[in-house]
């Protein structure tokens, strides 16, 4: 039993060897934290500490890996995600992830590595089951109108979004729309986007557009939504194209109204008739002045 004693001893030794070389001593003050402790799935957290005095030019002195299984499995060590933190010369360091959505609720360990040991040292991040976002849509209300009225366009970017441009607001294009914004020549209309991806809003489309079909598309964080919708526009109403122009005010005046077709009768044999009267009775007088010129006694 003597031999059998001395080789136990002998691995027991060689174990803390191990695992002594495993944790450097100037790790003995390392340390590891999570902020917030407590997420739902989908947000972001850092995680901060200190690989502790690590000897300036070792691998501890410039990055440390930080390992668990709510992380994004973007890069993994030993079959678990890894995220890769800077340290700095006092040996603190810091890093932001972000928890993926799809990440199932439940505690989660964070244990940190550098220069081929561990620091000894971990944190606990609590996941919480996340908001189901809805999937990419884009929707137009209402779908056909007047050249003149509003529509509203809504829809939604899409799930994982927590942290992206697309988290924030959203572009929707479409020549139908007023051309004060534009991208790539395209008129646009920005619209926020709320916690769930969800984004709408309202616009006035021009009188002038000329009736037709229009697409309408949307992009967020440098690419494009994927999907689209149609808008109808016809031709504006009279209550919404542009008003009559006003009469002029050198206008010429209008025309007086005409006699009517009896008056200018009358007048055609009236004035005759009287001028006609008056040439006989001057006729008739001049035949009695010369009567009674050659017969004065009668």
């Amino acid at each position: 039993m003597g031999p059998v004693r001395s080789v136990v001893a002998l691995l027991l030794a060689a174990t803390v060897g191990m695992l002594a070389a495993a944790v450097p001593a100037w790790a003995a003050s390392a340390s590891l934290r999570v902020s917030p402790s407590s997420i739902a799935a989908g947000d972001a957290v850092a995680v901060s500490g200190s690989v502790g005095p690590a000897p300036a030019g070792s691998a501890c002195g410039t990055s440390v890996l930080l390992l668990s299984r709510a992380f994004v499995p973007t890069d993994e060590f030993a079959g678990v995600p890894a995220v890769t933190a800077a340290v700095k010369p006092g040996g603190a360091f810091t890093t932001t992830t972000r928890i993926p959505p799809s990440t199932p609720a439940g505690a989660y360990t964070i244990t940190g590595r550098c220069g081929g040991g561990t620091l000894g040292v971990s944190a606990t991040l609590t996941v919480r089951a996340g908001t189901t976002a809805p999937a990419v849509a884009l929707r137009v209300s209402p779908r056909s109108v007047a050249a003149g009225d509003t529509v509203t366009v809504s829809g939604s970017v899409g799930p994982g979004q927590a942290g992206s441009a697309c988290a924030r607001s959203v572009e929707l294009l479409s020549r139908a729309f007023d051309d004060t914004h534009e991208f790539a020549g395209v008129p646009a209309l920005t619209a926020a986007v709320g916690p769930d991806g969800a984004f709408a809003a309202t616009t006035r489309i021009p009188p002038s557009r000329p009736a037709g079909t229009y697409a309408i598309t949307g992009r967020c964080g440098g690419g494009n939504l994927g999907v689209s919708a149609a808008l109808e526009v016809r031709a504006a109403s009279a209550a919404t194209g542009a008003p009559a122009p006003a009469p002029s005010a050198t206008a010429p005046p209008a025309t007086p109204p005409t006699a009517s077709t009896a008056d200018r009768r009358a007048d055609s044999w009236i004035v005759p008739g009287l001028v006609g009267l008056a040439a006989g009775v001057v006729a008739a007088l001049g035949v009695w002045l010369l009567y009674r010129r050659r017969h004065p006694s009668r």
